[in-house]
């Protein structure tokens, strides 16, 4: 039966772990953007509650986009640009009037956008000018509705006075309608979701995506005993000294080396010789050699003693020579 090394599958765990704490991260850095690209948007325009209806149509409930919501919304009609963004000399995003149930709201588009807004705006304003009778030219929209920024606002009021008159003329607004009445306080951001841009929003889920497949991947791997204790290696024998065989060791040499134990040096090859002194009279008696004579009855101990001297005797002439 196969079971689980308990190190393995606990490093396995905090692996599986991590993963899904980085997935929900990633998800909250994006605002959790994807459900809201993923889910169906509303649309800027008032819909009709017609189940909360009790009398007229005057009692019905509108319901429309309120700020922070991901809308969609398809443009075919811009009044004017009345501000753009640029790096440089290189505008990424620009700002337009676009009319919006009976008023003027301000989408940014951002640099994708740009060409396409372009040829619409210019279009609408052939129609306005008698230039043209028809609007064959129009682009669905994604964003967020985002409060206006001051410095928006400034130049989106700035726009309006300068030009109020011959919208009045045109019949876009009424000729007594000032601008705080005739411009929404949000705009539409195209391209975000939340605070983020659509881009950011895919690169996060994506990499949230890869988190959580991979949390998958260990959990499904913990499951199914993946992670047994491995096998230990074999240990590695030497390597035969003179080419035979492990273990084979017919053929090895071992030099053992003696020390002095007082200097410490090599003594191995040194020769001692032991030299054995007479205690009476401090002569070598080393070589001496010494006939021990068992007595045996009726023989003297006088002529044993006698013998050992005249050995002695012999010797020392032998160290004289």
């Amino acid at each position: 039966m196969k079971t689980n090394d308990p190190v393995r599958v606990k490093n396995a765990w905090i692996r599986f772990v991590a993963a899904l704490v980085a997935a929900v991260l990633l998800l909250a850095v994006s605002g959790f953007g994807v459900f809201k690209m993923l889910g169906k948007p509303k649309s800027l325009f008032p819909e009709i509650d017609w189940m909360s209806m009790t009398g007229s149509m005057d009692e019905a409930e509108m319901t429309g986009a309120q700020p922070g919501d991901y809308v969609e919304h398809e443009v075919s009609f811009i009044i004017k640009n009345f501000a753009e963004g640029a790096r440089g000399d290189t505008v990424h995003e620009r700002y337009a009037a676009v009319p919006v149930n009976g008023k003027l709201v301000a989408f940014r588009f951002p640099q994708r956008w740009l060409a396409s807004e372009q040829a619409i705006a210019d279009e609408s304003m052939n129609v306005l000018t008698g230039v043209s009778q028809y609007f064959d030219k129009y682009i669905v929209v994604r964003g967020t509705v985002q409060a206006l920024p001051e410095d928006v606002a400034a130049e989106f009021y700035s726009w309006f006075g300068e030009n109020k008159e011959w919208m009045a003329q045109c019949g876009l607004i009424s000729g007594t309608e000032d601008a705080a009445a005739a411009i929404d306080d949000y705009m539409v951001a195209v391209d975000a979701v939340g605070s983020r841009s659509a881009g950011t929003v895919v690169g996060l889920s994506v990499a949230a995506l890869v988190c959580l497949l991979y949390a998958l991947y260990e959990l499904i791997r913990i499951l199914a005993k993946g992670y047994a204790p491995k096998a230990l290696p074999e240990e590695e024998l030497p390597e035969p000294i003179s080419g035979g065989e492990a273990g084979d060791d017919s053929d090895v040499e071992v030099e053992i080396t003696e020390l002095d134990p007082e200097t410490g040096e090599d003594v191995t090859d040194v020769e001692v010789e032991i030299i054995e002194e007479d205690p009476e009279t401090g002569e070598d008696v080393t070589d001496l050699e010494v006939e021990i004579v068992e007595e045996t009855p009726g023989t003297a101990v006088d002529d044993v003693v006698l013998a050992a001297e005249t050995a002695a005797e012999a010797k020392r002439e032998d160290a004289d020579v």
